[in-house]
């Protein structure tokens, strides 16, 4: 089968390689072009994909007429004008996330890349781990009854960006997650944060949503946590479930409640006894999801979305309602934690 996507990436630093990697093995894809400032970064990739053509500017990319689509792998404040110029030069967009760092952008990026008719694919990789499918299968069957809360942490040591914080670089994986569970519309968000290491750049932040039907979710992320995790709690009126994202320690648990019935008697106006007893216990326990990583199917959604028109969960139109998130939470973090309306950020 010969090569029906041609593509060119611009940013060749870890987590470019392994987007050149995946989407090297789809078949009738082709990765072109490179486009890399640093020399060491930018001769890692051509030792390990030989055949791949190097540039330090990122305008070849745009008026290379057999680039079909570009692959932006800059940090995150990087993804808006790249991004903007691939679409307007006919190209269709794979960005990383955020694919902006303000919702107007965003708005202006969904709607040039309709005008163009061009595919604006946001990598939110974790919409594509298999495990989440299990999940949003349990919710619709209602395994836990009503969903009250949702925690998501986010924690652990490694890479500490230099140029965004910790709410820009994590949150955008929690707000999309959320987003694909819970059909409901965040009404508002509270954001706090600390700043430690570098000026002016947080952290650790926490977050708390109200979400349509009275529902909360809290975000917790951190840079300065000793403990990785990256998971999800969904606490339910008859049960609740735990979902830990970390690749190789994925791992769905479906907890059954037993609540006992609250007290009928009184003494001196207090119940009596003064508690309602209530545990959990495990009623399945998923590990096994298939070999295929959450970052494969990513890849192939986005050449999908180009050969095949199919809309994906990660598209531009649907990642407006994180960038949304993002953005008023911004503003709560900038406002000492000021409860932000997700409307006000559309007037």
């Amino acid at each position: 089968m010969g090569v029906h996507v041609r593509l060119a990436v611009m940013g060749g630093g870890y987590w470019g390689r392994n987007l050149i990697r995946n989407l090297s093995a789809l078949e009738g894809v082709e990765v072109k072009l490179l486009c890399e400032l640093n020399e060491e970064a930018s001769r890692e990739c051509t030792g390990l994909y030989p055949g791949l053509e190097t540039c330090t500017d990122h305008g070849r990319i745009f008026q290379d007429k057999e680039v079909d689509g570009v692959i932006i792998v800059t940090p995150p404040s990087l993804h808006y004008q790249p991004a903007k110029e691939a679409l307007t030069a006919g190209k269709h967009v794979f960005v990383e996330k955020p694919m902006a760092m303000s919702y107007q952008e965003g708005k202006e990026l969904v709607a040039l890349a309709e005008n163009k008719k061009k595919v604006l694919f946001v990598d939110e990789t974790f919409l594509y781990d298999p495990a989440l499918g299990v999940i949003k299968k349990m919710l619709e069957e209602e395994a836990i009854g009503e969903p009250y809360h949702i925690l998501m942490e986010r924690l652990g040591m490694g890479r500490v960006r230099c140029e965004s914080n910790v709410w820009w670089n994590s949150a955008p994986h929690d707000l999309s997650i959320l987003r694909y569970l819970i059909d409901r519309e965040v009404h508002s968000i509270t954001l706090h944060g600390s700043v430690y290491l570098q000026k002016g750049i947080e952290d650790i932040a926490l977050a708390s949503l109200e979400i349509a039907g009275d529902m909360s979710a809290w975000i917790h992320l951190s840079w300065f946590h000793p403990l990785s995790t990256a998971s999800l709690v969904i606490v339910g009126s008859t049960g609740a479930i735990f979902y830990e994202g970390r690749f190789a320690k994925r791992k769905v648990t479906l907890y059954r409640y037993e609540v006992g019935k609250p007290p009928t008697q009184r003494v001196q106006g207090i119940p009596t006894p003064n508690m309602i007893p209530i545990k959990a216990t495990v009623e399945k326990e998923i590990t096994e999801f298939g070999p295929e990583e959450p970052l494969q199917a990513s890849c192939a959604g986005f050449i999908k979305a180009i050969t095949e028109g199919i809309e994906p969960p990660s598209s531009g139109r649907n990642s407006l309602k994180t960038l949304q998130v993002l953005d008023a939470g911004m503003i709560s973090l900038r406002k000492g934690g000021e409860k932000i309306s997700i409307g006000e950020i559309d007037s």
